[in-house]
């Protein structure tokens, strides 16, 4: 009787994982059924700070994907290097994981997740879109916000492949001929 308990629990935990809200390629179809593609995203303690200046200084916050397991730390600071061609998304410390806060254009929190890391090829990442709401505190060296909730739910709604880092342009001296 308890092997029928654990093996219902089982099917149960399986079966509890949200459909995809993206078409995954047909070229990735035969790597995507020897992994767990990520569907949906937990962002918990999302807090920016804001100086005097009204420069962004920082953005932190955990992720974790309860289907692919992975749990991580976001921030982006004064030291913090962009990653990829964006010259605003950044990578968290986890790898596999990258983030783009903004307040402007399409403001929100912007989290992608490598599909199926370690070396497949092509490689492809998931995206979903959420918009903190924040409750703001001045201060007298400038703005605190957080998450009015805890912890806020996405979906990742797109899966393209990862773009490629921006070339490196290289300065070459004058042409003699």
């Amino acid at each position: 009787m308890y092997a029928l308990t654990v093996l219902f629990g089982l099917m149960a935990a399986a079966s509890a994982s949200k459909p995809l809200r993206y078409t995954v390629p047909n070229n990735f179809k035969a790597v995507a059924s020897n992994c767990t593609l990520p569907a949906e995203f937990v962002v918990t303690n999302f807090t920016t700070s804001t100086n005097k200046n009204g420069t962004l200084d920082t953005v932190c916050f955990q992720f974790s994907d309860p289907d692919t397991e992975i749990r991580t730390t976001c921030q982006r600071n004064s030291t913090s290097v962009a990653s990829g061609p964006s010259k605003n998304r950044y990578g968290c410390d986890n790898a596999n994981i990258a983030f783009i806060y903004q307040t402007t254009g399409i403001a929100g929190l912007t989290l992608t997740e490598r599909a199926c890391p370690g070396g497949s090829s092509p490689q492809f990442e998931a995206s979903g879109l959420i918009t903190p709401e924040l409750n703001c505190t001045d201060t007298p060296t400038g703005t605190i916000c957080h998450t009015e909730q805890k912890s806020l739910q996405g979906d990742f709604n797109s899966f393209q492949p990862i773009p490629s880092k921006a070339p490196i342009r290289r300065h070459r001296g004058t042409w003699r001929g």
